[in-house]
């Protein structure tokens, strides 16, 4: 179906949007930007659910400015595509979860130890039905706009061809702590470093 969405930088762009359903009622938005089945090497964002920064525009976290920085790319390159994975909630652990996780933050836990002492999973996501997306679109290399390595080396190990591109993580006051945490103890790239 077409949507026409407004981007963060007040512009209208047309995208398509395709809905995908694995077992275990694992569902992702596909918004696709040109024709990436015909594109050699698109840009693409892998990108989980976070209700509090899509929804309530949490400053928390980068979510919500790396996907509107995404889609921003996206519009500029004329091909790509966002793999919106809601499954991917609180790093894979749901919306429930996610909120006693920003509980815990708020007794002064960080973004990994908030998971710990709750006894949850630090990273529960699973990228396999993304890798199962990308090749029904025939993707065999790509530009993927990610400061995670994990996603860097889960598509790489299934044979296609990865180029990461950075997103800058706009800090603030409210995200600063999250982020730091993010590289040290995720080693996540430090765009300032790439």
């Amino acid at each position: 179906m077409k949507l026409p969405s407004l981007l963060s930088n007040g512009e209208v762009v047309n995208f398509m949007l395709y809905t995908y359903r694995f077992s275990g009622e694992k569902d992702y938005y596909v918004v696709e930007k040109g024709n990436v089945r015909n594109s050699k090497n698109p840009l693409v964002r892998i990108h989980s659910a976070c209700s509090f920064a899509h929804v309530f525009n949490s400053q928390r976290c980068d979510c919500k400015s790396q996907l509107d920085d995404s889609l921003i790319e996206i519009v500029k390159n004329k091909t790509g595509l966002v793999i919106y994975a809601w499954s991917h909630e609180g790093r894979g652990v749901g919306k429930w979860n996610h909120t006693r996780v920003y509980m815990e933050q708020d007794k002064g836990e960080d973004t990994v130890s908030s998971y710990e002492v709750l006894g949850l999973p630090i990273d529960k996501r699973d990228y396999s039905d993304t890798v199962e997306i990308l090749k029904d679109y025939d993707i065999k290399k790509l530009r993927l706009l990610t400061n995670n390595p994990k996603k860097v080396e889960f598509v790489k190990n299934t044979g296609i061809e990865v180029e990461r591109v950075s997103l800058t993580a706009k800090l603030n006051e409210h995200n600063e702590s999250q982020i730091i945490t993010k590289i040290k103890k995720f080693g996540h790239y430090n765009d300032e470093d790439s």
